[in-house]
């Protein structure tokens, strides 16, 4: 066992839950709402990604181009002067699988506790890394091992997650900004908010099972992320 692995253990890794149904979503009393930051062009493979969602009947939040830390803001205020229990951010340039709502949302019916989980994703360019993070020794470092299942983290990023109404409700506004005195490099509206939900006691999650590909120039996921280890002389399991 890796030394990653152990640490996946420690950090209670919960067992894959059956999809639900969309009925059993809304017996549930989760009422999803989709945002959709709109940063740039959406290519078409995403556009009919979104298309895909939309004919199930999810709703979407309706907001014009404008910054993502903004969007972002605007997506939470939206959603607290609604009756949605839940906002489902979305990127743009990705490539979401036609049932990421229910996929996220089953970790949030079958395990109490779980207030923002999103999926496994992957930076569009080289390396290909994991966007999830834990925080070791005064820096955040990207997951290199992982087990199938879902499990807390320390930042997350926020191309598809899932967040409850009552963390909008507990970390004060604006939620999402950009701070780059805080960290090394130029983190993003993601590690903002992962900041914020540590220092108000919430936790973030990643579903490992669930990816949307990055969309770029060729899509990015785990097997792209690992051959470019390879490639690299990295030795992968």
């Amino acid at each position: 066992m890796s030394e990653w692995e152990t640490a996946c253990v420690t950090r209670n890794v919960l067992e894959e839950p059956e999809l639900p149904t969309r009925k059993a979503i809304a017996d549930a009393g989760m009422r999803i709402v989709l945002a959709v930051p709109m940063e740039r062009t959406i290519q078409q493979e995403a556009f009919f990604g979104f298309m895909r969602l939309a004919v199930q009947g999810w709703p979407f939040i309706e907001l014009p181009y404008t910054r993502n830390d903004i969007a972002r803001y605007r997506f939470a205020q939206h959603l607290l002067k609604s009756e949605f229990t839940h906002l489902l951010m979305l990127d743009s340039d990705h490539r979401h699988p036609p049932d990421i709502v229910h996929r996220l949302a089953r970790w949030m019916l079958a395990y109490e506790g779980i207030d923002v989980i999103g999926g496994l994703n992957f930076r569009r360019g080289e390396p290909y890394d994991p966007c999830a993070f834990i925080w070791d020794n005064g820096f955040y470092r990207r997951l290199a091992e992982w087990v199938p299942g879902a499990f807390p983290v320390d930042a997350l990023g926020t191309g598809s997650m899932l967040v409850s109404r009552k963390v909008f409700e507990t970390i004060p506004p604006p939620w999402f900004d950009y701070k780059y005195e805080d960290l090394e490099g130029f983190p993003g509206t993601d590690m903002s908010f992962a900041k914020y939900c540590k220092q108000y006691g919430i936790s973030q999650w990643v579903d490992t099972t669930t990816t949307s590909p990055h969309l770029g120039t060729q899509m990015i996921g785990a097997e792209e992320y690992r051959q470019f280890l390879l490639s690299h002389g990295a030795e992968v399991k």
